[in-house]
C-alpha cells in the first residue's frame, strides 16, 4: 500500500510540472471523478484535476477557486481514510494554488506542511519540486536574488539525489542565468556546460536558450569566438522553430553584442536592428531602450557623438523608461556621450543619477562593469582623480570576484590612463603590463589555433614533397603500364598462334597448355598493377584536396593578422586621444589630432582587408570616400565645404593604397586647415584615374585662398609637405603642386615602380 501511495504522488508531481493542459484532459478526469468511489483513487483524481486548473494556460480567478475547492475535498477525504500520501500531496497542491493567487503567507504555510511530510517519508524528488516552486517567492532585485538562488540549489540537490536528469538540467540552466546576473560568469559557464551535457544525454532538442546563454557568458568572459559560435547556434535553433517571442529578441541582441566586441560593427548593427524590430512588435519599452542604447554605443564607437546624442534623446522621449534598470540603461549612455563631447556639466548630472540608482536599486541583468567603465572615463577626463581611483578599485574587486577577465583588462587600461595623467609612470606601466597580460590570456585559444596552423604548414610541406614523389611514381607507373599493355597485346597474339598451332601440331598440345597458364598468371599480375595505379591516383586527389584546405586556412591566418594590426592601430589612436584630453597647447593638440588621422588612414586599410574576401587589394573608391568623410567629420565643417570625389572603380595593392591614403590625408588636412579661413565656403575635389594598364593619375585640389606667397611647396620643410614628397618618391611617381584658383596637387605613378617603404625624407 505504501508503495502505491508514493507511486501516485510521483505521478501527480510529474503532472504538476507540465505547462499546458487541454480541455479534453480536464473533461476526461471529470468523467472519471463522477463514477469514482470515495477511496484513495478518488483522492488522486481530485488532486490531478486541481493541478490541471492551476497549471492551465491563462487561468482565471474562478479556475483557482475550483482548484482550491477540489484540493480541500481531497484533503478531507484523505483524513477520513487516514491516507497520509493524499494529505501530503494536498498540502503541496494548496501551496501551488495560493502561490498563483499571490497570497504569500498561506503559500509558505502549505509549503512547510508539504516539506515536513516529504522529509518524514524520505521523498527527495518531491522535495525538489517544492523548493523549486518556493524560488518563485523572490525576484531578481537586490537581496532577494541570493535567496532565489538558494532555493534552486536546494532543489538541484534533491533532483540529483533522485537521479532526475531532466530537472537537473532545468535547474543548472536556471542557476546559470541567475549567476550571470550576479556577474559570476565562471560559475555560470560551468553550470551551462552541465545543463547542455544533460539535455543532450536525454535527447532534448529545444536548446536555443541554452546556446544563447553559453554565447552570452562566453562573450562576457572575453571568449568572442566561442561566444559567436554558440550565439549563431541559438539563432539557427530559434529561427528553425519560428520563434517570434522576446526570447529571440534577446538572442539577436546578444549576438550583436558579440559582433560589437569583435569590432564587426556592420554585423552588430544588423542584429541590433533585428532585435529592435521584435521589441517594437511587442511594445516592450525595457527591451526597446536596451537596443536603442546599444545602437547609440555603435554610433559613439564610430566617432559620431552628436548623432548618438540626438538618437538617444529622441528614442528615450518616445519610449520613456518604466523601471530603475531602464533608467540606468539610458543614464550611463548619456554619461559616455557627454564625456566624449567634453560637456562635463551634463555628464556629471547623469553620472550622479546613475550611481544613485545603482546604489539603491541594483542593476538586475545589465551588469555593473559597463556602468563603472563609463563613470571612470568621465571622472578621469573631468579631473576628478580621487573619485576615479575609488571606482577603479571597486570595479577591480568585482571583476576579480566574478571572473570577468575582459572587464578586468579594461579596468587596468583605465588605471593606466589615470596614472599617466597624474605622472605616476611606474604605476601606469605596471597597470599596462597587467592589461596586456590579461589580453594575452584571452587570446590563448587563438594562439593555440596559430600553433595548429604552423603544424599544418609543416605537414603541408611534407605533403608537397610526397606529392612530388607521387607524381614521379605516377609517371613511372604510366610508362610501366604502356609496356605492360604492349606485352598484353603480344600475349594475345601468342595465344592465338598457340591455338592455331595446337590444331596443326597435336604433338605440341602439352607445351601450348603450359604456355597458356603462364599468360594467365601474367594477366593477374597486370590487374594487380592496375589496382595499385588506381590507388596512387586516389592518393593524389586527396593530396590536392588537402592542399586546397591549407590555402583556406592560410587565408584565415592573413585575415586574423590584418584584424590584429587594425586593433593595435586603434589602441594607438585611443592613447593619442587620451593624451590630447589633458593638453592645453593648441599646436600640440593639432599635432596629435593629425597623427590620429594618419593612424586612422592606415587602420582603415587593415579593417577593409580582414572584412573582405580580398586579402591584398583595396577598393579605392570606397576607401577614399571614407577617409574624406572622416577628416571632414573631425574638423566639423561639413556644412561649409563641398566635396567632389571622382574615383575610377579600381582595386590597388596594399603597398600602393597605404602611401596614397597618407598623401590624401595630408592634402585634405592642409585644405581643411588653411584653404578656407573664417568659415569661408568652398570645394575640395579628389580624382583617381587609370591612364593605362599600370599607370594612374591622382588629383587633389581646392578653390581656397592658395599657398602663402613666400612658400615654395617643393622646398617646404613642414611635416605635411615632407610626407607628400617622400611618399610620392616611394611610389616612384611624378609630383606637381600648382596654384590655379586655389591649390592643385597632381601625382602620376606607375604600379611597377613602387619601392619598399623606408624612412621618408624631404
Amino acid at each position: 500500500m505504501k508503495q502505491y501511495i508514493f507511486l501516485a504522488l510521483g505521478m501527480l508531481l510529474t503532472i504538476s510540472t507540465k505547462a499546458q493542459w487541454s480541455a479534453s484532459q480536464i473533461d476526461s478526469l471529470q468523467r472519471v471523478l463522477t463514477v469514482s468511489k470515495p477511496d484513495t483513487n478518488r483522492v488522486n483524481v481530485l488532486l490531478q484535476l486541481s493541478q490541471c486548473y492551476v497549471l492551465k494556460p491563462g487561468e482565471e480567478a474562478h479556475d483557482l477557486d475550483t482548484a482550491l475547492q477540489m484540493s480541500q475535498q481531497a484533503n478531507k477525504l484523505s483524513q477520513s481514510l487516514h491516507y497520509q500520501g493524499g494529505m501530503g500531496e494536498a498540502s503541496y497542491t494548496s501551496f501551488l494554488i495560493w502561490l498563483e493567487k499571490g497570497d504569500t503567507l498561506k503559500a509558505r504555510n502549505y509549503a512547510k506542511q508539504a516539506i515536513d511530510f516529504f522529509l518524514r517519508h524520505n521523498q527527495g524528488k518531491q522535495l525538489g519540486y517544492v523548493y523549486m516552486n518556493q524560488a518563485r517567492f523572490y525576484t531578481l532585485e537586490g537581496e532577494e536574488l541570493p535567496k532565489k538562488i538558494h532555493y534552486y540549489e536546494k532543489a538541484l540537490g534533491y533532483f540529483i539525489q533522485a537521479d532526475d536528469r531532466v530537472k537537473q538540467a532545468d535547474m543548472y540552466k536556471e542557476l546559470s542565468d541567475l549567476h550571470q546576473i550576479q556577474e559570476n560568469y565562471a560559475l555560470a559557464l560551468t553550470e551551462l556546460q552541465s545543463a547542455l551535457a544533460l539535455f543532450r544525454a536525454i535527447g532534448h532538442t529545444d536548446l536555443a536558450m541554452v546556446y544563447d546563454l553559453l554565447g552570452f557568458v562566453s562573450t562576457k568572459l572575453g571568449d568572442y569566438k566561442e561566444g559567436l559560435a554558440f550565439g549563431l547556434m541559438a539563432v539557427r535553433a530559434a529561427e528553425a522553430g519560428k520563434d517570434s517571442s522576446l526570447s529571440i529578441c534577446t538572442i539577436y541582441n546578444r549576438v550583436g553584442l558579440t559582433y560589437y566586441g569583435l569590432g564587426q560593427f556592420k554585423q552588430a548593427k544588423i542584429y541590433f536592428q533585428k532585435s529592435l524590430a521584435i521589441a517594437l512588435k511587442h511594445a516592450n519599452n525595457a527591451y526597446i531602450l536596451h537596443l536603442v542604447g546599444n545602437l547609440s554605443d555603435l554610433l559613439l564607437q564610430q566617432h559620431k557623438p552628436w548623432e548618438a546624442l540626438r538618437y538617444l534623446q529622441q528614442k528615450s522621449r518616445q519610449y520613456p523608461p518604466t523601471s530603475a534598470e531602464s533608467q540606468l540603461l539610458v543614464d550611463f549612455r548619456f554619461v559616455s556621450i557627454y564625456t566624449e563631447l567634453n560637456q562635463f556639466k551634463q555628464a556629471q548630472a547623469y553620472c550622479g543619477q546613475a550611481l544613485d540608482l545603482l546604489a539603491k536599486r541594483g542593476i538586475g541583468s545589465l551588469g555593473r562593469a559597463r556602468i563603472y567603465q563609463a563613470v571612470i572615463n568621465f571622472l578621469i577626463k573631468s579631473g576628478q582623480f580621487q573619485q576615479a581611483r575609488r571606482y577603479l578599485a571597486l570595479n577591480e574587486s568585482r571583476c576579480q570576484l566574478n571572473g570577468s577577465i575582459m572587464a578586468l583588462a579594461k579596468n587596468h587600461l583605465q588605471w593606466f590612463r589615470l596614472d599617466s595623467t597624474r605622472a605616476n609612470y611606474f604605476s601606469a606601466i605596471q597597470h599596462y603590463q597587467r592589461y596586456k597580460a590579461l589580453q594575452d590570456s584571452l587570446l590563448n585559444t587563438t594562439k593555440s589555433r596559430q600553433i595548429a596552423q604552423l603544424e599544418i604548414e609543416f605537414e603541408s610541406e611534407k605533403k608537397d614533397q610526397n606529392l612530388k614523389l607521387s607524381q614521379q611514381n605516377i609517371q613511372l607507373l604510366t610508362e610501366q603500364s604502356l609496356v605492360q599493355q604492349t606485352k598484353l597485346q603480344q600475349a594475345l597474339m601468342t595465344r592465338n598462334s598457340i591455338v592455331v598451332g595446337t590444331i596443326l601440331l597435336l604433338l605440341l598440345l602439352g607445351l601450348s597448355v603450359n604456355r597458356y597458364n603462364l599468360k594467365q598468371r601474367s594477366n593477374k599480375l597486370l590487374e594487380a598493377k592496375q589496382i595499385e595505379i588506381n590507388q596512387k591516383n586516389e592518393s593524389l586527389q586527396k593530396a590536392v584536396i588537402d592542399q586546397e584546405q591549407l590555402l583556406r586556412e592560410r587565408e584565415w591566418m592573413l585575415r586574423e593578422i590584418h584584424h590584429r594590426v587594425k586593433n593595435n592601430l586603434q589602441i594607438i589612436t585611443s592613447l593619442l586621444h587620451s593624451q590630447s584630453t589633458y593638453l592645453k597647447d593648441q599646436a600640440a593638440l593639432a599635432a596629435i589630432r593629425e597623427s590620429q588621422n594618419r593612424v586612422h588612414a592606415m587602420a582603415l586599410i587593415h579593417q577593409k582587408l580582414y572584412q573582405s574576401n580580398r586579402l591584398s587589394s583595396i577598393p579605392m573608391a570606397e576607401y577614399i570616400a571614407e577617409i574624406v568623410d572622416y577628416l571632414m567629420g573631425t574638423f566639423d565643417i561639413r556644412a561649409s565645404i563641398n566635396k567632389q570625389i571622382d574615383v575610377s572603380p579600381v582595386d590597388l595593392d596594399v603597398t600602393l593604397a597605404v602611401p596614397l591614403g597618407l598623401i590624401i590625408n595630408e592634402a585634405i588636412t592642409n585644405s581643411l586647415k588653411y584653404a578656407f579661413p573664417s568659415g569661408r565656403s568652398g570645394n575640395i575635389q579628389i580624382e583617381l584615374k587609370r591612364l593605362d594598364y599600370q599607370d594612374y593619375w591622382l588629383l587633389i585640389s581646392d578653390d581656397g585662398i592658395g599657398l602663402p606667397t613666400n612658400l615654395n611647396p617643393n622646398r617646404s620643410r613642414t611635416l605635411g609637405m615632407s610626407l607628400i614628397r617622400g611618399l610620392s618618391k616611394q611610389l616612384g611617381g611624378e609630383l606637381q603642386i600648382n596654384q590655379l584658383n586655389g591649390v592643385q596637387i597632381s601625382l602620376t605613378f606607375t604600379a611597377e615602380k613602387v619601392v619598399q617603404p623606408a624612412l621618408i625624407s624631404a
